[in-house]
């Protein structure tokens, strides 16, 4: 038997009192964009606040009750967690904090774009300064530079015309992503319809988000860290092996993935 280890970048999230006002921030960020939370592991920080467990209790309910899965919580010791809490977790490393794209299509303090409706549903992009993306305005054509995170929340499908770079996040919770390029590892594509890749597929790509069985996934080449439709995961040791650097489609059928060559 091997283990083995691997990174992720999680969100964490720290309750503020008086709870209300936390959990009514929360929902505003939830109605700017739906999908931000979507598949991303959420820790739960709530060092130094002596928390009372049943305090702990009503806000795990209330971020379940928003879709929002805790995977762990820090700063609380083992014993005290009830069966069927998370779990403890301790030892985590800060890194730059995580911004909410701005669905107006205005820029905010990490730079990232959220496009307003445009004709061609086209998205790219590229990393600016913190002062440039505060005088960036959209261009006239609807076509963005690359941000860390993309978030779109209309049913219309999106092309993104350069490829994802390790970090970056494509999140369109409500229609089909086209990615014109390679989507890197440590990248991730996040789709409520179908995802298509016009070169390798070296991250992550969760399609059918939203409850869409019929979703599939393309690419050119099939070099995925985790792949994923309506809620289904599949890892890359868990690949079938004659789609593995290959040009692949992935779909659902009967609590399955299928993976199946392109010619």
């Amino acid at each position: 038997m091997k283990f083995k280890g691997k990174s992720f970048i999680a969100i964490v999230l720290t309750p503020e009192t008086p709870a209300d006002a936390w959990f009514a921030e929360l929902d505003r960020i939830l109605s700017r964009s739906p999908g931000f939370f979507i598949d991303r592991p959420i820790i739960l920080d709530v060092r130094g606040t002596k928390i009372p467990i049943e305090d702990l209790e009503a806000i795990l309910a209330g971020l379940g009750e928003r879709s929002i899965r805790v995977m762990g919580i820090d700063g609380i010791a083992g014993t005290r967690l009830k069966p069927g809490m998370p779990p403890s977790f301790a030892g985590g490393r800060l890194t730059t904090d995580i911004e909410v794209p701005d669905p107006e299509g205005s820029a905010v303090s990490d730079g990232s774009v959220v496009p307003e409706k445009t004709d061609t549903n086209t998205l790219a992009g590229s990393k600016k300064s913190r002062t440039e993306a505060n005088d960036r305005k959209k261009p006239a054509n609807g076509t963005l530079r690359k941000v860390e995170t993309i978030v779109a929340g209309d049913g219309q499908s999106i092309v993104i015309t350069e490829p994802v770079r390790s970090g970056q996040s494509v999140v369109h919770p409500t229609g089909d992503v086209t990615v014109v390029g390679s989507v890197a590892s440590g990248a991730e594509v996040i789709a409520g319809g179908s995802i298509h890749i016009y070169g390798a597929l070296r991250g992550r790509a969760l399609a059918g988000v939203s409850g869409n069985e019929g979703a599939r996934i393309f690419c050119s080449k099939l070099e995925a860290e985790l792949v994923s439709i309506n809620g289904l995961y599949t890892i890359a040791d868990d690949f079938a092996g004659h789609v593995v650097n290959k040009p692949a489609q992935i779909r659902f059928d009967e609590e399955r993935l299928i993976f199946e060559s392109l010619n």
